[in-house]
């Protein structure tokens, strides 16, 4: 499966032409003529998303975490490892996945949602700062590494991504279109209960509404990459792994 040419004088982009991967695409964001109104809707959702984590207070969430009890606070810096992992590896992966799109309006969405995985991590970033004391900082982007259940996690995820990387074929693309549905909810979905239970019993709230954020982002990815893009890029582009 070879990647779009960037520069393709030769290229079709008008709508009969115009498939989600294996297209013919000059990569001119032609978005005044969309053929997957799906797209141009969701745009607008994720552009409405927009948020700036350092407008949430983390005052109270600094004491609360003093006096969470061990297993909470280990639960809280391993989930934390664990979505800091996902989303750090989710702004390097999804570029990869673009460069196989040929329809402007798909390409649109994925750079928003890089942008957006981006923010993510920078908001855990500012949540280790605010809350968690220094000497602890930096073990928390290393936990994953020594914790055998994040390890095989993360694991299962990256290396099809690696894969994919290592083999562009039909095959791999097809896994990485499941991986990342399955990252965008199975896998964040479980992180962020934790804070939803904690903030139910009135502890780390100021976490919780950044975790509420992000997942607002997350559920539009899940959108974007659930059955009707792939019933689209299988059925309608003719892709048949």
């Amino acid at each position: 499966m070879d990647r779009k040419k960037l520069f393709n004088p030769e290229g079709d982009d008008t709508l009969n032409a115009r498939k989600i991967i294996k297209g013919n695409s000059t990569n001119l964001f032609n978005l005044n003529n969309v053929r997957y109104q799906w797209a141009n809707q969701l745009y607008r959702t994720m552009m409405a998303n927009f948020w700036i984590p350092e407008k949430v207070d983390l005052t109270q969430d600094k004491n609360d975490y003093e006096n969470l009890t061990v297993p909470e606070r280990e639960a809280y810096d391993g989930i934390l490892s664990f979505l800091i992992f996902l989303d750090s590896i989710q702004t390097n992966n999804i570029p990869n996945i673009s460069d196989h799109v040929t329809a402007p309006e798909v390409n649109l969405l994925l750079a928003i949602q890089t942008f957006q995985e981006a923010i993510h991590s920078q908001s855990y970033q500012y949540i280790i700062e605010s809350i968690l004391p220094k000497q602890s900082r930096d073990l928390i982007y290393d936990k994953w590494r020594d914790d055998k259940v994040l390890f095989e996690r993360n694991s299962f995820i990256a290396k099809i991504y690696q894969d994919f990387i290592d083999e562009q074929s039909d095959e791999n693309f097809a896994k990485v279109i499941i991986a990342n549905y399955l990252l965008e909810s199975l896998y964040f979905y479980n992180g962020f209960n934790f804070f939803y239970l904690l903030a139910s019993r009135n502890k780390m709230v100021g976490t919780s509404d950044i975790i509420r954020l992000i997942n607002r982002d997350e559920l539009s990815h899940v959108v974007l990459f659930r059955s009707e893009w792939a019933e689209k890029t299988i059925k309608t582009d003719g892709f048949c792994p």
